[in-house]
């Protein structure tokens, strides 16, 4: 039996998956396969409100945190500390349970919906002052694939596309101005939600993209706005100051 749980909480919009079948399911959803989900707009409370929300979709699902076979996260880009939430929690019930983790890019979920994209397509996530964290993907013999990533305003994202390249995710408001409206995929966020992440996660397991969950990490657009941490001594301790010479 396969029981998965797949948390996203990239960004305000969060949702969070329970995927339970019989027998070890494919890449997609099909009348095999349960899903029990919940979806929420969080004001910026991931850690007071994830677990309750993992708690109900098992509860409606009939099992109990004993009983995941796989955890799936979202890893970014995304929100610094909405990230970090989802991929704490995650990596704590995969800790416990002796469970592998399945680390999920932001961009392929926003991408799923549009996989069927005859040209290529660019999911466009915030990046607050910075513009937008974005992934293009181009068509290949199996479907879009990602081809490279940047961080822009979203006029320089444009220019740094191919030309009729369509854009989608919970940015893509940013856009109006910059493309045709043809070329704007989505609609108002929320812009991903279960049934995307959903077979995100079963196509990561069907292919072998289970990790053991400390390994994962986090993808941020860019950097976090923290000090290096001081290297420790042998003892454990951080390394004291220089000590500044007198003026």
């Amino acid at each position: 039996m396969t029981c998965l749980l797949a948390i996203d909480t990239a960004t305000r919009y969060a949702t969070v998956a329970i995927v339970v079948a019989d027998n070890a399911p494919s890449s997609t959803v099909d009348q095999d396969v349960k899903v029990f989900s919940r979806s929420w707009f969080s004001q910026y409370n991931h850690g007071v409100e994830l677990l309750p929300k993992i708690h109900e979709a098992l509860e409606n699902a009939g099992r109990s945190i004993s009983d995941l076979t796989e955890i799936a996260v979202v890893i970014g880009p995304g929100s610094f500390s909405a990230l970090r939430v989802g991929l704490a929690t995650g990596q704590g019930m995969a800790l416990a349970g002796d469970i592998q983790l399945l680390p999920i890019p932001t961009f392929e979920v926003e991408i799923e919906p549009w996989a069927d994209q005859d040209g290529p397509a660019c999911a466009v996530v915030d990046a607050g002052s910075s513009g937008v964290a974005w992934g293009l993907y181009l068509p290949g013999q199996n479907g879009l694939a990602l081809d490279r990533i940047g961080l822009d305003k979203p006029g320089d994202c444009v220019a740094a596309c191919p030309e009729g390249t369509a854009f989608c995710g919970e940015s893509v408001g940013k856009f109006t101005d910059h493309v045709d409206q043809a070329l704007i995929l989505s609609g108002e966020a929320p812009t991903r939600g279960a049934n995307a992440l959903v077979r995100v996660a079963l196509r990561k397991l069907a292919d072998g993209g289970a990790r053991d969950p400390s390994d994962v990490e986090i993808t941020y657009a860019r950097a976090p706005a923290i000090s290096t941490p001081k290297p420790r001594l042998l003892d454990g301790n951080r390394q004291p100051k220089t000590p500044r010479k007198p003026a």
